[in-house]
């Protein structure tokens, strides 16, 4: 993978106790071969070396929120807080979202299957929904993230 330097990354990895950690970071040069990757982490002073398997880099949607509670879906009011969840990762990513507009009663969401869309923004005139899955691994584990819209796929 191709990385320039100045782009925003980040890493999934676990603690010392197996909790998982995701660190953001921008990449501190170019990147041409499959090596070891420079990052400068927004948590730490000074660069670190990565390995290039390990580094994602960021969009609005590879953002995804893993949070345990089947109440987090059945709970309409728990519920209608999830995009502001996500907004805020994805500013601690880096990435700006500049107005959300939550959708359905009370702003939580509208049932669409087996997921719920919970709200939409737009970047750079393309439409995005924020949506909330349960984990089909972990089945109380709800997954928060955003997808471009498609209006022929779904509810969108």
């Amino acid at each position: 993978m191709h990385l320039r330097s100045g782009e925003r990354i980040c890493v999934r990895t676990v603690d010392d106790e197996g909790i998982p950690i995701v660190r953001y970071g921008t990449v501190a040069s170019d990147n041409r071969t499959n090596g070891p990757v420079a990052v400068l982490f927004d948590d730490l002073s000074g660069g670190d070396l990565v390995d290039a398997s390990e580094v994602e880099r960021i969009d609005y949607d590879t953002i995804e929120l893993h949070l345990h509670g089947e109440d987090l879906l059945s709970d309409s009011v728990l519920r209608a807080g999830l995009p502001t969840m996500w907004r805020a990762e994805a500013n601690l990513a880096g990435l700006t979202v500049e107005a959300m507009f939550p959708l359905g009663d009370n702003n939580a969401g509208i049932a669409d299957g087996d997921t719920w869309v919970l709200a939409e923004f737009n970047i750079a005139g393309t439409t995005h929904i924020v949506r909330a899955t349960r984990s089909a691994s972990s089945p109380t584990t709800v997954i928060v993230r955003a997808d471009r819209a498609n209006r022929w796929d779904g509810f969108f």
